[in-house]
């Protein structure tokens, strides 16, 4: 059907000069319904099925006729890829497209500018806490991936931005996506928005069973198919198989530790084989990755692997390194990933065949081993199919037996998907985003914060007696904590502490803490203070745990000896459930960062790897400025500065004497300490350099010296 027998003439011409000439069909079954001009929807259809285009119709609409939208995603990499994805097709339009993550002090007021706005659902929140204009002349907000409500962590935030937003701006268009929604009727009432579910996908979906133990896959068609054991591991027979036929596959494993194994396992088996595969771009891959990677152990095998056609991925990766895993997947430059569920959840990359190592996987809330749920198997499953390239996807999980196979297949072949449920019942989370609220309205009712609770999905689905307890309670809490207060008329206020804490994006509990770390701070040694803070930080709720492993126990202890803890344990908040040694071991991790030692150190000693060291050393950055912040409202100078202080190591890991180095864009911590070995001490050290001589510096080139000195001139002139 031509695209103007379906939408709007304005809208049509945009798409054709976009290149689109025909719409799939959840896209024709949102402009039949006349969704595209006006109305709320959540759309529900598979993975690849053109959710993003259907938002995109009405966003267009909108946004021709003088509207601003913004696009909320839950990951800061989908945030990336979006913004890459939109920028040009936007910025031929004549609209400004920006995208904006981190940095949770700030109401962002020059977002106003903009007319797409790409962001993730907690910095939209911190926005939101700050009271920007621009809110209000919002037309059009597009919610991905809205399924992540069910998160347990991240799903109260998800569902109070949501929530508020919706109540700072009633009028604006709500756009929900997700491939995986089993309360959709549910999910729509909550939004006050129309259902709209689409079961087409581009490339078919079959699901299979693998009895390894009789070789034999069951279908859920009713097929049967024996499987050759080249290897007798049953997921590289079945990545085999797939690869032979010139398909790949990705093996969703349950740990890092067996993706990492099962990488090796499937990088051997391709070797053994005649597949053929660019080798020359695979080793051209592996250096790129040796040689723009931090070095470490797991860099390391990941190159050994990616030379062979495989590869690896999970959040131990760095960002770049896994960018660069996914960008040869696509090219077809790598046969297999092993990869962590994490990768369903993150960025588009399909392969003809998912293979599913195991239905089941740790459950922290459990504390053991527990079936994965459909819906995280479908958003596995999703990824199965190359659009252009495969007839046919296939999603295989194992199964030790036929009748075990049998099993699964009839759980997880069927659409029965759980039901998104609200995670907001839990009491830790609900006192944060109250006291956002509170900030937000102040001075408020205690009935208005009630009649608030009534827009969240908890109320929609469990009703007032799901909610009665929580408001009291956690106003127990900020009241006496000092967050809120009460005012005349019975309304309630937020002091200064309650707003500044809202402000900077922190847990109530993690700024009482710091508010109480600040009165012992002045009697801790100077040699002491260091690990102290650090420690302390280590202890918030905010903060990553780590597990620590037995041969890190003497380590501890050592440690444990120099420590003149901030907050003693009996001094800790009854409301944090925290391991003492995990933030001991935080602490070590991150003093190791800041005296500038190599990720590759860091890596053997504690066993932390790049990636979840770059996540640690992001949020401890941020949690050192917020104690900064919040010594400063507390008076405390002289603690507020080398709060601040510590935080600006902590964002590029060194110690103090290179941070005016480091403020030079290009001059990371290694090349800033090379540079002041080399006698470059200050920014006007820099300035005045001889480039001939900057030269001499390992890693520094002709065009990289005059970009330092030309960058340290423009830092001395501000």
């Amino acid at each position: 059907m031509d695209l103007r027998e379906l939408l709007p003439e304005h809208v049509a011409e945009v798409l054709n000069k976009w290149g689109i000439t025909r719409l799939f069909p959840p896209q024709e079954e949102v402009a039949k319904r006349g969704l595209v001009t006006s109305g709320n929807f959540v759309l529900a259809s598979p993975t690849a099925s053109g959710k993003t285009l259907a938002a995109e119709m009405a966003m267009v609409n909108d946004l021709l006729k003088g509207g601003k939208a913004v696009y909320v995603v839950p990951l800061r990499a989908i945030a990336s890829e979006k913004y890459n994805s939109f920028k040009g097709r936007y910025g031929s339009l004549g609209f400004s497209v920006r995208v904006s993550v981190g940095d949770y002090d700030s109401s962002e007021e020059p977002l106003g500018r903009h007319d797409l706005i790409i962001t993730t659902y907690e910095k939209l929140d911190s926005i939101l806490r700050h009271g920007p204009s621009w809110i209000s002349a919002l037309t059009t907000v597009v919610f991905d991936e809205i399924h992540f409500v069910h998160d347990a962590e991240r799903g109260p935030t998800i569902e109070m931005t949501i929530a508020k937003l919706m109540d700072a701006n009633p009028s604006v268009r709500r756009i929900a996506l997700s491939a995986t929604i089993g309360n959709l009727e549910e999910i729509s009432s909550w939004l006050e928005a129309e259902p709209v579910a689409v079961g087409w996908r581009p490339v078919p979906l079959r699901v299979g069973a693998y009895a390894y133990g009789v070789g034999r896959i069951l279908w859920s068609d009713g097929g049967d198919e024996k499987i050759h054991k080249a290897t007798g591991i049953p997921e590289v027979d079945l990545a085999l198989r797939t690869i032979a036929s010139g398909g790949q596959a990705i093996v969703f494993y349950p740990t890092r530790r067996s993706a990492v194994a099962g990488a090796s396992k499937i990088a051997r088996a391709i070797s053994s084989t005649l597949v053929r595969f660019d080798r020359e771009a695979a080793q051209s891959l592996a250096e790129s990755i040796l040689k723009e990677e931090p070095q470490s152990r797991v860099i390391e095998r990941l190159a050994e692997v990616v030379r062979r056609g495989a590869a690896f991925h999970h959040a131990g990766l760095s960002h770049g390194a896994r960018v660069k895993i996914e960008e040869a997947f696509r090219r077809g430059i790598l046969l297999a990933i092993a990869a962590t569920p994490t990768l369903a959840a993150g960025v588009n990359l399909p392969a003809r065949t998912v293979i599913i190592k195991s239905h089941k996987r740790y459950d922290r809330t459990k504390g053991r081993s527990a079936p994965i749920s459909v819906m995280e198997f479908h958003q596995m499953a999703g990824r199965a199919g190359r659009p252009g390239f495969d007839e046919i996807g296939e999603a295989i999980v194992l199964a030790s037996s036929r009748r075990e196979a049998e099993e699964l297949l009839t759980i997880y072949a069927a659409d029965n998907l759980e039901p998104i449920t609200s995670k907001l019942d839990d009491p830790s989370k609900f006192r944060t985003h109250l006291l956002s609220l509170i900030v937000l309205r102040s001075p408020v009712k205690p009935s208005d914060l009630a009649d608030f609770v009534k827009k969240t999905l908890l109320y929609i689905e469990r009703g007032e007696h799901a909610v009665s307890g929580l408001i009291p309670s956690s106003l127990d809490f900020l009241i006496r904590e000092g967050f809120v207060e009460s005012t005349s008329g019975g309304r309630l206020a937020a002091t200064r502490f309650g707003v500044r804490t809202s402000q900077l994006y922190i847990d109530p509990v993690s700024a009482v803490m710091m508010a109480r770390g600040l009165e012992r701070m002045p009697s801790v040694g100077e040699g002491e203070l260091e690990i102290s803070v650090l420690h302390l930080i280590g202890l918030l709720p905010d903060m990553y745990r780590v597990a620590i492993r037995a041969r890190e126990s003497e380590r501890i202890e050592e440690i444990l000896e120099e420590l003149e803890p901030l907050l003693p344990p009996e001094e800790l908040p009854i409301e944090i459930a925290v391991n003492w040694f995990s933030a001991v071991k935080m602490a070590a991790v991150l003093r190791a960062w800041l005296n500038e030692a190599p990720e590759a150190l860091i890596e053997e000693t504690y066993g932390v790897e790049p990636g979840d060291l770059r996540s640690f050393t992001e949020v401890a950055t941020w949690l050192s400025y917020a104690f900064s912040e919040i010594a400063r409202l507390f008076g405390k100078v002289r603690e507020a500065r080398y709060l601040r202080q510590l935080s600006a190591r902590m964002k590029v890991g060194v110690k103090p004497e290179l941070l005016q180095l480091t403020a030079v864009p290009g001059v990371g911590r290694r090349r800033a300490r090379a540079l002041y070995e080399a006698g470059y001490r200050t920014l006007s050290d820099l300035a005045s350099a001889d480039p001939k001589r900057l030269q001499r510096i390992p890693g520094i080139g002709s065009k990289l010296a005059e970009n330092i000195i030309r960058e340290a001139k423009a830092l001395l002139e501000r």
